[in-house]
């Protein structure tokens, strides 16, 4: 079909807009059609009228005031009570288990102690279980929205499902906007909990009119829907900052000398580091940074891996964490160290949590490992100290992709060198250079 074509077919489909749309009278279905012949026809303002990407800049007054202004307590302490039958598989989120990895440790060569903070156990696989939760809630307690609304979403798939399941739960309607990179696995996931998915090309920019996010602008205007935005979202670090941060504080005792996290959009390690910091004299903040995401500091540090040549725009396999652009919800002075990772060590290191830790964790929990296992050798952090390493979701993501052997292998990751990594001592930090010193 031309474009000319789809925007009178788009023309056409806007009276289905018309009338009692705030009532919730009209199907999905109709919804939907919509909703697949945007994606497929060029954003025309004389049509669409205005529509922009949100202004992402970093930490600003605004998400500063709603982190302030919404914060509620901490959640109870003491876990989860598992004698008690739950309302719904929200009950089912936070209250995530900790691992001593001492196995992984010896393994790796590695003196000081560490620990896994395993998100993965959360209801819907993630540690997004936690910020689709609160942004849903926070929008639901401000009559934002209600029941019956629909609600649309850029994501790279975790933040989707966290919010496809709340959404299936509290009655909402959803659609996901999700680069072409991320796993089929998150697809079937949020399709099975009642979502329709609109995939955007893995290389379009942030801002660009066929990314994700400018998507999902041009349909909450089509549609009357609502974008709860996880970049912007002061509910996704304070989901961390009163939940997995006081879990973690909870479950070290208050005990603890780095805690190491991948950065996505920031809310998690900014929500946690803000807590830690404030309840834990002297925690320093470790970040993991993929090559091909500008989100490290300083700006330096995004040029250009040294081993692999990835610099600033190179596309990486890992999902869910590095962005091209700085989220609103990322404070940078939060965070003491950063560290970039490219995919081979990442995907190596998954394997090795998984081979001597039995942890099913996902690729982007790879390349935390690998970011925490070179910070510490590369920093000499030796025996006397304990290092958290937060790991955000499950392999079941990732079946079809780094948890595949042939998929590894079509893609330019030697398995041989891999298994050589989890079956021979040392092998890890001298295949993948792990030496020097960690930029500060």
């Amino acid at each position: 079909m031309s474009a000319m074509a789809m925007t009178t077919s788009l023309r056409a489909t806007r009276s289905l807009r018309t009338g009692p749309v705030a009532c919730g009278l009209r199907r999905f279905s109709d919804y939907i059609e919509i909703a697949r012949k945007m994606k497929d026809t060029p954003y025309n303002p004389a049509v669409e009228g205005e529509v922009k990407c949100p202004d992402y800049v970093g930490w600003d007054a605004a998400v500063d005031t709603d982190f302030h202004k919404l914060q509620t307590g901490p959640w109870k302490k003491g876990g989860r009570p598992y004698e008690q039958i739950c309302d719904s598989a929200l009950d089912l989120v936070g209250f995530t288990p900790m691992v001593r990895m001492s196995r992984l440790a010896k393994h790796l060569e590695v003196d000081c102690e560490i620990l896994g903070k395993c998100e993965f156990f959360n209801a819907g696989g993630s540690v997004k279980d936690r910020i689709g939760k609160r942004m849903i809630e926070e929008a639901e307690k401000s009559g934002r929205i209600k029941k019956g609304d629909i609600l649309i979403e850029p994501t790279s798939g975790n933040t989707g499902i966290g919010l496809c399941m709340a959404a299936a739960i509290k009655g909402y309607r959803m659609i996901i906007c999700l680069p072409m990179k991320m796993s089929g696995e998150k697809v079937n996931t949020m399709k099975t909990l009642g979502a329709e998915i609109i995939r955007t090309p893995t290389e379009a920019a942030w801002n660009a009119l066929d990314s994700h996010i400018y998507l999902s602008a041009r349909l909450a205007k089509e549609l009357n829907g609502h974008v709860l935005d996880q970049y912007k979202n002061a509910g996704n670090p304070l989901a961390h900052y009163e939940g997995t941060a006081e879990e973690i504080i909870e479950q070290t005792g208050g005990k603890l000398d780095y805690m190491v996290m991948s950065a996505g959009t920031g809310g998690t390690v900014t929500g946690c580091a803000l807590k830690l910091k404030e309840k834990i004299p002297g925690i320093k903040i470790v970040a993991v940074d993929p090559y091909g995401s500008i989100l490290a500091a300083p700006d330096s540090m995004n040029d250009k891996s040294v081993r692999t040549g990835a610099g600033v725009g190179t596309q990486y396999q890992v999902e869910g964490i590095g962005y091209d652009f700085i989220p609103t919800v990322i404070d940078k002075r939060a965070i003491d160290y950063w560290v970039k990772t490219d995919d081979d060590e990442s995907f190596a290191m998954g394997r090795n949590l998984i081979r001597h830790e039995g942890l099913l964790i996902g690729g982007s929990c790879g390349a935390t490992m690998a970011g925490a296992f070179r910070f510490i050798k590369e920093n000499k952090i030796g025996a006397g100290k304990r290092v958290a390493i937060l790991f955000a979701d499950s392999s079941r993501n990732y079946m079809s992709k780094n948890m595949d052997d042939s998929w590894m292998e079509a893609n330019g990751f030697s398995m041989k060198e891999i298994n050589r990594t989890c079956n021979e001592k040392g092998y890890y930090a001298k295949l993948y250079k792990v030496a020097g010193m960690c930029l500060r």
